[in-house]
């Protein structure tokens, strides 16, 4: 149950960093005006992130904390996402599609899709006091290699893309 909850938070790293790099949006992104677009590893706590919109540029999301509730096939996250001289703390509350995170036997891996809602909790450095949120999408690849004894579990790689689409408020005179 440990290794399949290590596995479910390194989808959902992998997710938030869908969510930033891009798959495609609802069709009221037109009223949106940011966009993050992440890409990570499930290995790695920290995504790369691609921010268009009030704030632009290259950065990174990096997973704080995560509580998953398998009864419901989501979980909570709080994360930070670092661009230019500021960052900010984003909440998620995301599901998924395939629960549990258990590798197929005879593939060694697991696919699936998340989504959800991100929040912006506060901002730091240049965008202190920023607030708004929107939703999420993304999708995660999971996989590892395979043994006598089945698939090895306890080296799990993936991946995860998508993105953040929503509303960005920042104070007077702030953004990168």
């Amino acid at each position: 149950m440990r290794r399949a909850g290590l596995a479910a938070f390194a989808a959902c790293l992998a997710l938030a960093a869908l969510v930033a790099l891009g798959i495609p949006a609802a069709a009221d992104e037109a009223r949106q005006n940011q966009r993050f677009l992440i890409a990570g590893t499930v290995e790695s706590p920290t995504a790369l992130v691609v921010a268009e919109g009030l704030v632009h540029g290259l950065g990174t999301l990096t997973a704080e904390s995560a509580d998953f509730h398998q009864d419901t096939n989501s979980y909570d996250e709080t994360d930070l996402l670092a661009v230019g001289s500021g960052s900010l703390q984003v909440v998620v509350h995301g599901s998924f599609n395939t629960w549990p995170f258990t590798l197929d036997p005879a593939s060694c891996s697991q696919h699936g899709t998340v989504k959800g809602t991100w929040t912006i909790a506060s901002g730091a450095g240049s965008l202190a006091g920023a607030t708004g949120g929107g939703t999420l999408s993304g999708v995660f690849l999971t996989y590892a290699g395979k043994t006598a004894a089945g698939c090895d579990e306890t080296a799990i790689k993936g991946f995860v893309f998508g993105p953040m689409v929503g509303a960005l408020q920042l104070p007077q005179g702030s953004g990168d």
